[in-house]
């Protein structure tokens, strides 16, 4: 009986210290727990509280850098997000120095890059594999070596300033109704014309327009460009986007005026110097209504720029020179008015 009631104390002893132990065990397991959750908060709100990194990076060698539009987009960045650090990068015009560039942001952790124009996003594509990274300011992404205007997957996507030409054709003709022969300046350097010639063919193709082009060097060719596209019977003279034709369409301005033979240019800058229209997208708005929401999903919602379709203005605005416009008893049809925000400009920039 004395063996059996010892047998039966160390029973209840060994399960009273089995018990115990599994109760310390719980208890350094929500103790654990805890810890562990306390770290990750203390984490995040460590990582909640570092600055939201972003690179601005444009190719283009401009007057001032970073220029009004770069400025523009800082500041609607710190507007809407507390704790920024902005830093602005320009390739100069210049391929290696953008490339090297882009490569030490891509090194640099930056939790996003934004790339202006057509340029930029060219090369970035070929530097920044892992950076998220959007694009403001360039043509047609489908042209641009995006395979879609959807979700392009990957780590770039953005803002574009694109306007089908055919949609431009369509306004000019809308003005001018007789335009059958258009002929179009292109600029020989100018990376957009690998865009725009091949797409101008076809929508001149599907409008049943002819297509006459000329490429020029530099802005001294434009004068004997317009002639020859003058001489060859086009009944409109068209600057395509680069600025050393709608920059310069002074420079032959008195003989397409003399010739009866309006000006239209596929950007807006080109109206005050001479053309008649231009079917244009505004830089800023879209900033402010595209670009700045996708950066917004990317730095705050760690959204992947992969992720986000291809964004556009619904309603572009339409530029008109009055004067031009008067001089070839041209106007705005209502339809147009209606589809567009009509802008006049009352004088030109430079005097032909």
């Amino acid at each position: 009986m004395k063996s059996t009631k010892n047998s039966l104390m160390q029973l209840e002893l060994s399960e009273k210290i089995r018990r115990n132990s599994a109760s310390r065990a719980i208890i350094y397991m929500v103790v654990l727990m805890a810890f562990c959750l306390v770290l990750a908060g203390s984490v995040d709100a460590l990582r909640a509280g570092q600055a939201k990194r972003v690179a601005i990076f444009d190719f283009d060698k401009r007057a001032v850098n970073p220029d009004p539009l770069a400025r523009h987009i800082e500041d609607r960045l710190r507007e809407r997000l507390a704790n920024i650090e902005v830093s602005h990068y320009s390739g100069l015009g210049d391929e290696p120095r953008s490339v090297k560039l882009l490569q030490t942001i891509e090194a640099s952790g930056y939790d996003l890059v934004i790339t202006r124009t057509s340029d930029a996003l060219i090369i970035a594509q070929h530097t920044l594999f892992k950076t998220p990274t959007l694009y403001t300011n360039v043509n047609n992404p489908m042209l641009l070596g995006f395979r879609t205007l959807g979700p392009p997957g990957g780590n770039i996507s953005g803002a574009s300033y694109y306007i089908p030409i055919e949609k431009h054709l369509r306004v000019y003709k809308g003005i001018l109704p007789d335009l059958q022969k258009p002929g179009f300046i292109f600029d020989k350097h100018n990376k957009s014309s690998n865009v725009e010639v091949p797409e101008t063919r076809e929508a001149c193709a599907a409008l049943g327009l002819a297509f006459y082009m000329e490429f020029v060097d530099d802005r001294e060719q434009l004068p004997a460009a317009a002639k020859a596209l003058i001489e060859r019977g086009a009944d409109a003279i068209i600057a395509a986007s680069s600025d050393t034709i709608y920059d310069n369409i002074h420079t032959f301005l008195e003989d397409t005026n003399r010739s009866g033979v309006p000006v239209f240019s596929f950007y807006k800058m080109g109206v005050p110097d001479g053309a008649v229209a231009a079917l244009s997208s505004d830089y800023f708005r879209m900033a402010d209504e595209l670009l700045l929401a996708m950066a917004i999903d990317v730095l705050e919602n760690k959204v992947s720029p992969g992720s986000l379709p291809a964004a556009f203005l619904e309603k572009n605005e339409l530029f008109v020179n009055r004067a031009q416009a008067q001089r070839f008893g041209l106007t705005i049809p209502p339809e147009l008015g209606q589809a567009h925000d009509v802008v006049y400009i009352d004088q030109l920039s430079k005097e032909p």
